[in-house]
């Protein structure tokens, strides 16, 4: 299996996996011998560091894939929850963030951009909720097909890698909880056992923290800047008006000189 890892994979998917899994690695740290690594009992203990940390790394990689399959599995229950994505949710005339007449102008605006999308009326919406939103998630389609990557929608793409985190951290949640309690259990028995490991039982509860903090709430509100962002970047997506061409006044044709006053001019 080849691994691309561009931004948003190590950032959305890498990144919620280590904080998952780097608790299950530091509850191995006590149990590894400083001599396994150099005779230097302080060389030693800096390269078992580092070897955890990379270990870490390593794991969360090869781990990242199923990251994000927790992490789509939990988006369809939510967004049934929620009634919907919210970026679907966005453009229904019933939403409250716009009237109706901003939202007829946002889907004008989007359909200009595929003149294939159909785009309901607040008619067909009251008949047809379900397949008004098949219709919108269609515009949706269309505006993340065109506004992808980090190079002309930096801050949009900022917005989707931080719900993508946030997204399958919460869907790995079970997960996180529980490798934080066994790196909080293993490092209090080695406590007990007389070795100094505070900062792995500190840094294990730290990291169970973080994953309990992060709820679906604060998904919500982070999918809802996303939708909002989505939005805002369909004026730049428009081709720009072009501006009416001046027209230069039109001058009456000059009369050729008859051959008499020609030859009066010359003095011929």
């Amino acid at each position: 299996m080849i691994f691309h890892l561009d931004r948003y994979t190590l950032n959305a998917r890498v990144l919620p996996m280590l904080v998952v899994a780097f608790p299950l690695v530091l509850a191995a740290y006590p149990w590894l011998p400083a001599e396994a690594f150099a005779k230097d009992d302080w060389v030693g203990i800096a390269l078992k560091a580092v070897s955890t940390g990379a270990g870490a790394t390593v794991l969360a990689t090869l781990l990242s894939f199923p990251a994000r399959t927790f992490g789509t599995r939990l988006e369809e229950r939510l967004w049934r929850e929620w009634g919907g994505a919210p970026s679907t949710q966005y453009l229904r005339y019933r939403h409250p963030e716009l009237d109706r007449r901003q939202t007829a102008i946002l889907h004008a605006k989007i359909a200009r951009l595929d003149p294939s999308l159909h785009v309901p009326t607040v008619e067909e919406e009251e008949r047809d909720p379900a397949g008004a939103d098949q219709c919108y998630e269609s515009m949706v389609r269309v505006l993340r097909a065109r506004t992808w990557g980090p190079k002309n929608f930096p801050m949009l793409f900022d917005e989707n890698v931080s719900y993508g985190f946030r997204r399958n951290l919460l869907g790995m949640r079970p997960l996180g909880v529980a490798t934080s309690l066994v790196g909080m259990v293993s490092g209090a028995i080695a406590i007990w056992l007389g070795h100094f490991v505070w900062p792995i039982v500190a840094l294990c509860a730290a990291a169970g923290l973080y994953v309990l903090v992060n709820g679906p709430q604060e998904l919500r509100k982070q999918a809802e800047r996303y939708a909002r962002r989505l939005f805002e970047s369909v004026d730049r997506l428009l081709p720009a008006p072009q501006a009416p061409q001046a027209h230069e006044p039109e001058t009456k044709p000059r009369r050729r000189p008859s051959k008499q006053a020609a030859e009066e001019t010359t003095g011929t």
